[in-house]
Order: C-alpha cells, then sequence, then structure tokens
C-alpha cells in the first residue's frame, strides 16, 4: 500500500509526521510525502520516506491558509491541483492529510478517483482558531469568519473515510457530536517521543547554572493561551515564598503577547527570576530538563487544549521531572492517572501557587512522581510501544474501505 501524507510545511522537520511515517515503514508499508522543501534540505529521501516537494508558492497565496472555506479562498484550489498530481504521479493508494484545514483540498483532489482519506487532526481547529487573537480581530473577523469552522469540519467528516485524533477524549467528543462517526474510523494516537531519539541525545551540564535555584520549566509557545501569563503573575508572590525561584521559558513569544510578555522581563521585582531563549534545538530539551525540579504545562483550560496531550508532558515525564499542569482533562487524567504530577485549576494564580509550595517544600514527593512518570513513558506513552496499535487501527481503517 503506498500513503500518500499531505503536509502544508517544510518537511523535515515535524516529529509527528515522522513519528507515524516510520511506524508505517516498519510495518512495510510505502510512506511519500508532498510538502514545501525544508530550508537547506534537497533530499528526495529522508528516513525512507519519498518526498515529493514542490515550490513554495507566492507569499500572498500562502497566508491565504487563513481564508480556506471562504469566498477569498485560493488555497484550497492551489493545493487541490498540488494534490491531484501527487496522486495520479504516484499511484497513492490512500491519503493521509495533515490537520483539518487541508481535508477540503484532499477531497477537491480525490475527486473521482476514489482514493480514500484519513484526516489527522493535529488540533481542534475549530476551536483553536477561535483562540487567536489575530482571528478575532476586525477585519479578518469577516473574511476569516472562525465561527465557520464547526459547520466546515461536520462537511468535511461526511467525505473522509477515517481520522487519528490525539485522545480518547477528543474521540468520544467527536462521536457525541457527530453520530455519523463511528469506532472503526478512528486511531487514537498522543505525540509521542521516540525513546531511542530521545536518549541518545547527551545531557549537557554547562547549558545552564542551576544551582541552588528552584526551577520551573516551560518549553513550547508562549502566548496568553498557553498560560504562561498565569505562571508570571503568580512569580511575585512565589519569589516572596521561594526566594532561589527561577522560570525558564524556552520558545518564541506570540506577535500579540510580546509586549505584554516584555514587561515581565523588565519587572524589577522579577528581575533574575526570569530566563527565557526563543528558541533552542530539540537535542538539548533533555539537559534542560534535567536541570530543572519542576517542567509545566500551564494551558488555558478550553475546547482546543482539551483535545489531547501535548508533547512536552511526555518528554518532561521520560527524564523523571514532576509535572504541574492546568486542569485541561486529557493532561490532568495522565497526571492522576500514573501519580505523576500535581494538576491546578487553570488561571488560578493562588491554586498554582499552592501546588508550587507543594513540589517546593517534599523533594521525596518529587523524586517518587517523576520516576512514575519516567515508567509510564517507558512502558506505554512512546513511539516503540505504542506502534503495534497504530497499525492495527490503521489497517482497521484501510480494510473498511476495500468493502
Amino acid at each position: 500500500m503506498r500513503i500518500g501524507m499531505v503536509l502544508d510545511k517544510r518537511f523535515p522537520p515535524d516529529a509527528r509526521v515522522e513519528n507515524e511515517a516510520g511506524m508505517l515503514i516498519q510495518a512495510g508499508y510505502s510512506v511519500l510525502i508532498v510538502c514545501y522543501p525544508a530550508s537547506g534540505h534537497n533530499h528526495s529521501n529522508h528516513k525512507g520516506i519519498k518526498l515529493v516537494e514542490i515550490n513554495r508558492p507566492k507569499k500572498w497565496i500562502r497566508n491565504g491558509r487563513a481564508l480556506i472555506g471562504s469566498i477569498l479562498d485560493v488555497y484550497t484550489k492551489k493545493w487541490a491541483s498540488y494534490i491531484h498530481q501527487f496522486i495520479e504521479d504516484n499511484k497513492i493508494d490512500i491519503l493521509h492529510v495533515h490537520d483539518l484545514y487541508m481535508a477540503l483540498a484532499a477531497i477537491q483532489a480525490a475527486g473521482k478517483s476514489g482514493v480514500p482519506i484519513i484526516v489527522d487532526l493535529h488540533e481542534n481547529y475549530p476551536a483553536a482558531i477561535r483562540t487567536y487573537n489575530w482571528a478575532n480581530k476586525l477585519p479578518h473577523k469577516i473574511l476569516v469568519r472562525p465561527q465557520q469552522w464547526r459547520s466546515l469540519e461536520e462537511r468535511i467528516f461526511r467525505q473522509i473515510d477515517g481520522l487519528i485524533v490525539l485522545s480518547e477524549y477528543y474521540k468520544n467528543q467527536l462521536m457525541q457530536r457527530y453520530p455519523f462517526l463511528n469506532e472503526s474510523q478512528f486511531v487514537v494516537y498522543p505525540n509521542l517521543p521516540s525513546i531511542k531519539e530521545f536518549e541518545q541525545y547527551p545531557i549537557l551540564d554547562d547549558l545552564i547554572d542551576t544551582s541552588g535555584r528552584f526551577t520551573l520549566l516551560y518549553f513550547g509557545a508562549i502566548a496568553e493561551r498557553r498560560g504562561i501569563f498565569t505562571v508570571l503573575e503568580a512569580l511575585p508572590r512565589l519569589v516572596a515564598k521561594i526566594p532561589e525561584i527561577l522560570v525558564l521559558l524556552i520558545g518564541p513569544v506570540d506577535k500579540a503577547d510580546q509586549t505584554r510578555f516584555k514587561n515581565y522581563l523588565h519587572n524589577p521585582e522579577l528581575q533574575g527570576h526570569i530566563i527565557h531563549y526563543r528558541w533552542k534545538d530539540i537535542r538539548y530539551l533533555p539537559s534542560y530538563i534535567t536541570k530543572s525540579d519542576v517542567c509545566l504545562s500551564p494551558i488555558i483550560k478550553n475546547e482546543q487544549h482539551e483535545s489531547g496531550v501535548a508533547n512536552k508532558i511526555f518528554q518532561y515525564m521520560l527524564f523523571e521531572k514532576p509535572l504541574l499542569v492546568s486542569n485541561c482533562v486529557p493532561q490532568e487524567e495522565i497526571v492522576n492517572k500514573y501519580q505523576c504530577g500535581l494538576s491546578f485549576e487553570s488561571q488560578s494564580t493562588g491554586d498554582l501557587i499552592e501546588k508550587t509550595l507543594i513540589l517546593y517544600n517534599n523533594r521525596n514527593l518529587r523524586q517518587t512522581i517523576g520516576k512514575n512518570g519516567r515508567t509510564a513513558v517507558l512502558e506505554k506513552y512512546n513511539v516503540e510501544e505504542y506502534s503495534k496499535y497504530y497499525i492495527e487501527q490503521y489497517q482497521i481503517i484501510y480494510n473498511s474501505m476495500r468493502k
């Protein structure tokens, strides 16, 4: 079987896409990806994945992604032509489309060929777009119409054959919302780490000096919706109770939130208590985790964030660190089930402070729940362990398409 993946990004890198393709290749399938070429990457093959690279369209077309589904949608038309050619030239048996917003183009391209389509939901896109600050300001709000995406989602789901989702919780939500969907159409695949990949990275002691500090680590995009400002709002009171506290933030800041973030960085009360790096290569992440005491996922509780668990959660767990997470259902379920951290009420600085102090005052608790988290990742939540289930469910979807 020849699986044609559709990705409107540069590739590599994309850990989720690469891990899924790798599992399918190991199971004997051929995997091809139509994508934009990665900067400085001119190869037609990446770890056994055939890359069908297309020239990046003009900037005004790329920016048209936000207008998908509207009367001004040129993005879908352009990508439908790419995908149609991809199917014809490579004799694709099944389309595996990454992200909901690309499904309209895939449906148009598949057309009369009858090639079945699986859509890989990297997020709850209809909920996500409603949280983006830019999408809810004029004139974007009129053009983008974030509210249209729930009806577009239903239209898409009625025309495709299978779905890959981030969590059981999200799968159950979709089945309740759309009764025409059934269990056999789903593969549940969280954003899992590859143990082989992460444990090959050396732990570098000289990256940062956190000796004598109580360090809270957050890795990922920095934005209001990610709950970072809850942490920063709590920080002055935490400094008063834990003078050696350090908040280590690694990730780019959303444009809409840069001014607010800079205000915290320049607050005299917080000088020496925040370190921010805009970007660090993933190979350094194990070192930064190892240098920290507690790892954070303070995302704001909403429909989008309850679609799955961020990959950082499992990465933190792999390196034996206790978690401090907001009470979004999927990540709170992980923490409670495996006793690998504490949860706090989303956006509650008081509850965040209380749970931070519990972890600060109990080193033995931190060590115990850190070990629990590592055990859970080694035994279940990793690419190597999950691959058998993934392939079985993928095959069930494919077999049902052929009937």
